[in-house]
């Protein structure tokens, strides 16, 4: 057994205390089998986080006779704002687009939202595919055992902060950003990557987030409207930075005074390099002016940029909040799919006129899933839920995972319809990671549960979501 992952494992379930797993998952990762040379080829993640928690089960539903039929009545019945405002159910009559999976328990198919239409579209070409009841987990786990407590469960669970944590770190045994982020973590792990750039694998362009910090990495942040550089109201960006330039250079009797000052001077140099290389693509005219279409347009500038930058490997946090629809689901996340879908259109249009469709994968992720059940006109917090993937090399057309009963009192009924996830974001994030160039050696180092799930040596890509790295 690899001896670093062993120790991962038998440690973080010996940690009694949040200081410990702390100490714990801080360790640097070395980069072991992945250090050897640098990539020759360009590929990039893109995350879209859907902050507040998805209702994911009117994203994607069944449309099988019996099954649907489960989903009408646990959800309320057919949504109707004069007859019925309480109900959560889509009408299969134009509220839901077909799709068909015949590998899934439901032959009679599914639905995706009908503000979605470019999944559907994606869907068909086979550029695009879901993942079902997929959640935070620590070993798999049956409803009997979540019953009987007998098995490990994800501290705060339900809780939106701890969640979005842990969708993150993919370390749900560990209460806050401790452990650091996957994608931070898989920086540390692929040190040959961009080798000839100032800018570090991960860029966000949604802020602060933890998926992106690793034990040695952080990621680099931009906003929408693009670079910020150093200036005054008079744009004197060239005399305010002498003088910057001027402060830093003076000599500094204290050791962190000098770090500091060696820091600033390198993000300044940072920003202005960063700048320089994404300026001459300017893709407004080809996005909508909408918080998610502002963001895709930058990730695409930059993704347009690759080679100004010299950047061979890529993840992009984009976050859209919104989705915590306790009060009122059906047309709040109507208008909310609406503007997802435009800026995706945008997106893949962009990627394909650029020729780099096949070298991008877009994935959603959330807090997690909601409860089946209405509270009067909302959803409430639960735990599985459905994901969508994108890209050119992604095996599409398909749902992975297993597509749950939803029935009240169904076999993963935890309470209130709350779905017990059947596929961990472990064997999600792994199948991203080994696309991404992550060698399987180094799977169970980023993803510390992943041994519980599967093999990380044998079977790398678990899901088989994605065509295998080269």
């Amino acid at each position: 057994m690899n001896t670093r992952r062993h120790f991962f494992k038998q440690a973080g379930y010996a940690a009694s205390s949040t200081a410990m797993a702390s100490a714990l998952f801080s360790l640097k990762m070395t980069a072991g089998a992945a250090s050897g040379e640098s990539f020759p080829d360009h590929k990039a993640l893109v995350c879209l986080f859907f902050l507040g928690g998805n209702d994911s089960f009117n994203m994607l539903v069944p449309t099988d006779t019996e099954a649907y039929g489960e989903y009408t009545t646990v959800r309320g019945g057919l949504y109707d704002i004069n007859t019925n405002p309480t109900g959560l159910a889509l009408d299969t009559t134009g509220e839901l687009l077909p799709i068909l999976d015949t590998a899934q328990p439901y032959s009679g198919g599914y639905g995706i939202h009908h503000k979605l239409p470019i999944l559907q579209s994606l869907y068909h070409s086979g550029n695009c595919a879901f993942v079902s009841n997929v959640g935070t987990l620590i070993e798999p786990t049956t409803l009997a055992q979540y019953q009987a407590k007998s098995t490990a469960l994800p501290v705060g669970l339900f809780s939106h902060a701890d969640e979005q944590v842990h969708w993150q770190t993919v370390v749900p045994q560990v209460r806050g950003a401790s452990p650091k982020g996957w994608a931070g973590r898989m920086a540390d792990c692929l040190t040959q990557a961009n080798l000839n750039s100032t800018v570090g694998m991960n860029i966000s362009v949604s802020g602060n987030n933890t998926m992106q910090i690793g034990p040695a990495s952080i990621p680099y942040i931009t906003d929408p409207a693009g670079v910020v550089l150093l200036k005054t109201k008079f744009n004197e960006t060239a005399s305010v930075t002498n003088a910057i330039d001027s402060l830093l250079a003076q000599p500094y009797g204290n050791l962190y005074q000098s770090k500091l000052a060696t820091s600033n001077r390198s993000a300044i140099d940072t920003s202005v390099a960063f700048a320089d290389a994404v300026s001459p693509f300017d893709f407004a005219a080809d996005f909508p002016d909408t918080q998610t279409g502002k963001k895709l347009r930058n990730v695409a500038e930059i993704l347009a940029a690759k080679d100004n930058l010299s950047m061979n490997r890529q993840v992009f946090f984009v976050s859209r909040g919104g989705w915590d629809h306790h009060n009122e689901v059906i047309l709040a996340q109507e208008g909310l799919f609406t503007e997802i879908n435009a800026a995706i259109e945008a997106f893949w249009n962009k990627l394909v006129a650029l020729g780099i469709e096949n070298d991008v994968v877009l994935f959603s992720a959330t807090d997690f899933g909601r409860t089946l059940t209405s509270n009067g006109r909302g959803s409430d917090h639960a735990w599985g839920g459905n994901a969508f993937v994108i890209g050119g090399d992604v095996n599409g057309g398909k749902i992975y995972g297993e597509y749950p009963v939803l029935a009240s009192n169904g076999p993963l009924d935890v309470g209130r319809a709350r779905l017990l996830p059947t596929t961990s974001i472990d064997e999600y994030c792994a199948d991203l990671a080994s696309w991404f160039g992550v060698p399987p050696s180094e799977i169970g180092t980023i993803f510390p549960n992943a041994e519980n799930f599967f093999d990380p040596v044998a079977t790398p890509h678990p899901l088989g979501i994605l065509q295998p790295s080269a």
